[in-house]
């Protein structure tokens, strides 16, 4: 369950694009993992508009889709859908939307707002960029605390970590 929140943020994270174009996300995924579990999502949708030589203009507002969740086992995946956990019927996506992007020597930092559950915290997402033609490629690797966002669940793990390798194109 912390991995879905870390696959969410990751696809938030990942979704920046172009100058005065937008990007699109191609083949991508998102990977998350904890302790005891891990699993995909995708169904990344959404604002990504990222401008290389000028991150201050850039801005990310993506959401993942729940129903896309896969914890490579059924079960696992039903009990984490269910209300006592996502309670994805009621909170159907993950959402990220950035406040600020900033480079940090080879990478950027994206300042924004993580929502899951219906509970909103700041985060700050690191990711790379690179660029060849109308084609891009962020990566992020990052960690989230699942109990920020009150997904309970003993035996899996506190932290999960999410994985972005999202290709992009104009």
């Amino acid at each position: 369950m912390k991995k879905v929140i870390f696959l969410l943020l990751t696809a938030l994270l990942t979704a920046g694009t172009g100058v005065s174009s937008l990007w699109k996300p191609a083949d991508y995924s998102i990977k998350f993992s904890t302790q005891r579990a891990n699993g995909t999502i995708g169904g990344l949708k959404g604002l990504i508009d990222f401008e290389e030589g000028n991150p201050a203009a850039s801005r990310f507002d993506v959401t993942v889709d729940l129903s896309t969740l896969d914890m490579g086992f059924w079960l696992k995946t039903r009990h984490a859908k269910q209300e006592n956990f996502f309670h994805a019927d009621k909170y159907p996506v993950i959402r990220f939307k950035s406040t600020q992007i900033t480079r940090q020597g080879a990478q950027y930092l994206t300042h924004g707002d993580l929502t899951i559950k219906g509970i909103t915290r700041p985060v700050t997402l690191p990711f790379t960029f690179t660029q060849t033609g109308s084609e891009g490629r962020f990566s992020s690797t990052f960690e989230v605390n699942r109990k920020d966002f009150n997904l309970e669940r003993s035996g899996v793990g506190e932290v999960v970590k999410v994985e972005l390798n999202i290709p992009v194109k104009k």
